[in-house]
């Protein structure tokens, strides 16, 4: 496959789960994806937090199955996930797999591909579209986020169960990282149109396909059955997106620039995908589109983003708007056809505001 004129490999999960109870007899489900499980090496990623929560499973997988060893991870770095790749090799554990939110999965993932093991993703929220995507977000020597790429996980188990039990805010993170789709895809399109590189049709429709799922669900609840299988699907669809472009541009436009830069600049303690959904309310307005579809639906599942909720004044969303650029040179978006001014910016902040309230 060609993406502006290289060849990109992609690596597709080979099994994925969506279902109650699928972490039931993990042991068992994994066999049949993978020969002679039971008597493989298996290095387990969760925090001490998410052990204490699910410690029942865990001690009885743990008794039943000795060759299964636990790794806590404190915190996502790069230096972190290279140091447990490096035990992993040395003491031959065939199987990694990643229990738990987006910084334990993104540990994994990383760990799992340079130590060249497979790798099962099983996440207990569904804040992000990571979990299937072949990017790892670890921190750096200096403390900042910085995106690695690595390969998408062989095989993803969603236990709904699980998801139900997430905090709404996560469920809602989630939905808002599908909503950015919208002004993600129109980034890339506007890309191809300046510098004619053609956006690659089968990770477009995926992406596309991610968002209108959501856009126009039936169901009315986000912890409904039907609704969650629903947000994993969209979520595994945009990760795919990524892995067949070979980058993140099904799902990252400017909307993603502007959550860069409130995370490189100012200390908002609210989830990502909070942050793009805000973003793509005001990236509508720079690209010159109705945000209608979206304001309606994210209401419709009470997801918060009002700025002030967020965390985010005036002038910080004004500053964050101005300095987006700046965090991805590369990244073309509808912020390189414009010359942003602090005025216009606080007319789209107070616009945005009055809309969401």
């Amino acid at each position: 496959m060609k993406v502006g004129g290289m060849l990109q490999p992609f690596n597709l999960p080979l099994f994925l789960t969506i279902e109650e109870n699928s972490t039931k007899d993990l042991i068992s489900k994994l066999d049949k994806e993978f020969s002679n499980v039971r008597f493989k090496k298996i290095m387990v990623f969760t925090s001490k937090g998410i052990y204490e929560i699910f410690k029942k499973g865990i001690d009885k997988l743990l008794n039943e199955y000795e060759k299964i060893s636990i790794f806590y991870v404190d915190d996502s770095t790069y230096d972190i996930a290279v140091e447990v790749a490096k035990r992993i090799s040395i003491e031959e554990y065939e199987i990694v797999i990643g229990f738990g939110g987006g910084k334990i999965l993104d540990t994994a993932k990383y760990a799992s591909y340079v130590s060249k093991k497979k790798y099962v993703a099983i996440p207990t929220t569904l804040s992000n579209d990571g979990v299937a995507s072949p990017i790892a977000v670890l921190k750096t020597f200096e403390g900042k986020a910085k995106s690695f790429g690595c390969k998408s996980p062989d095989g993803i188990i969603i236990d709904t169960n699980i998801i139900k039990n997430a905090p709404n805010t996560l469920l809602m993170a989630g939905i808002g990282d599908t909503v950015s789709n919208y002004t993600a895809l129109y980034d890339w399109k506007l890309e191809s149109k300046h510098k004619g590189i053609h956006p690659n049709d089968f990770a477009y429709l995926l992406s596309d396909t991610a968002l209108n799922m959501l856009l126009f669900s039936r169901e009315e609840h986000i912890r409904n059955e039907n609704f969650i299988k629903q947000l994993a699907q969209s979520l595994v669809l945009s990760g795919l997106a990524m892995d067949i472009a070979g980058n993140s541009r099904p799902c990252s436009g400017s909307e993603h620039l502007f959550s860069h830069s409130l995370d490189e600049h100012y200390n908002i303690d609210a989830p990502h995908g909070l942050k793009v959904a805000l973003g793509s309310i005001a990236s509508c307005i720079l690209q010159d589109r109705s945000y209608e579809p979206i304001v309606t639906f994210l209401k419709r599942y009470n997801v918060n983003i009002l700025p002030e909720k967020l965390g985010v004044s005036k002038g910080v969303f004004v500053d964050a708007w101005l300095k987006a650029q700046d965090t991805r040179p590369d990244r073309f978006s509808v912020l390189n056809t414009l010359d942003l001014h602090e005025k216009h910016l606080e007319k789209i902040y107070d616009e945005i505001t009055e809309v969401l309230r």
